[in-house]
């Protein structure tokens, strides 16, 4: 009897070259390649852990331009040592799919085109490979597996936005909801608002994946024709689904955004212990690097007895279970973090 291939789980980081310029808004890491490239690798490590400390039966890998991971430092150096403890394949990937206007807020939104081309290649035609911003963790990897769509539909999480909604850091650009049903307009298409389509989670069979390149690929020279440049991949993937000539389901009900601590107005999610992942712009800083270095610092066995209780695992990542004390206790491991590294900071200005 024939069984299909495990899950193969991709995540992707870009590594900035020097001098290239980039903005990311919500990575709260001070602005050198360095420090933006060790703030998501901690965001890998604790999604690795959320995987493998839950014994989940997949295979993971980083695509990743990483050639020289002495760049990154000793802190990069260890994180990626993490990753690899943790059953993680380093999978080399260079960056072929860049904005085409050259902005460099979220410059490296594109890469995820790339993470599906080197991750596809030479798989099973029947194997599901799941794409996930590295600020995702795993709260019930059986029930995500699970909730796979058909092998012609792309999986994904559509964002309620309203239809002015632009991204932040960009402006009023153009680029909208709405401006982009324009663009389905102008193409021939018929939907006048099409959904958005966030980058958080991509997951189909290789082929379906490999397609949704190929269009993007299409969709990008054809804009190009007429001046037009859609810089993130949420904007292409959108104006894609839009157009009908990528199928999109919507898994909402397995992954969604969480925003975190007391200075959001996102409204609340509803039970999210009953999902499959969370998705944790807010926790950069915090709690998915707290998890990175209980992970670096050997404190496994502490991850691993929270991560196997929802309930625990909701109190970690600020996703259920806190209150004014849980906040007093972040916020003073915070304020010890600041202080370390504005230590570190004049010890190696000092040693210069």
């Amino acid at each position: 009897m024939k069984t299909n291939p495990i899950p193969l789980v991709v995540l992707y980081l870009y590594v900035h070259e020097q001098g290239e310029a980039f903005d990311y808004p919500q990575a709260r890491a001070r602005s050198s390649a360095e420090r933006i490239a060790c703030r998501y690798l901690e965001c890998a490590v604790a999604q690795a852990a959320s995987l493998r400390l839950r014994q989940a039966e997949c295979d993971i890998v980083l695509a990743t331009n990483i050639t020289d991971r002495r760049l990154l430092g000793p802190k990069g150096v260890a994180l990626l040592e993490t990753l690899e403890t943790l059953g993680t394949e380093i999978l080399p990937t260079t960056y072929r799919h860049r904005p085409g206007d050259g902005s460099a807020t979220y410059v490296s939104s594109r890469y995820v085109l790339d993470a599906i081309l080197t991750a596809t290649e030479g798989q099973p035609d029947d194997r599901q490979i799941w794409l996930t911003d590295l600020d995702v963790v795993w709260v019930d990897p059986q029930k995500a597996f699970a909730s796979a769509p058909p092998s012609d539909q792309v999986g994904c999480m559509v964002c309620r936005y309203s239809p002015d909604w632009d991204v932040p850091g960009f402006g009023a650009r153009g680029r909208t909801r709405r401006d982009i049903g324009r663009l389905v307009l102008e193409m021939g298409g018929t939907e006048a608002l099409p959904e958005w389509i966030g980058g958080e989670l991509l997951t189909g069979t290789p082929q379906t994946l490999r397609d949704l390149v190929a269009t993007s690929e299409r969709l990008d020279a054809e804009l190009a024709a007429r001046g037009v440049y859609l810089p993130t991949e949420e904007q292409i993937l959108s104006l894609a689904g839009g157009s009908g000539q990528v199928h999109f389901i919507d898994m909402s009900s397995t992954i969604r955004r969480i925003q975190t601590g007391p200075r959001h107005h996102a409204p609340p999610v509803e039970n999210p212990l009953s999902l499959g992942l969370w998705h944790l712009p807010s926790e950069k800083g915090l709690s998915l690097r707290r998890t990175a270095q209980d992970m670096v610092r050997g404190r496994q066995e502490r991850v691993r007895v929270e991560m196997l209780d929802p309930v625990q695992m909701g109190r970690r990542f600020k996703v259920a279970g806190t209150g004014p004390a849980r906040q007093l206790k972040d916020d003073l491991w915070l304020a010890r973090q600041r202080v370390t590294e504005q230590i570190r900071t004049r010890l190696a200005a000092r040693s210069s």
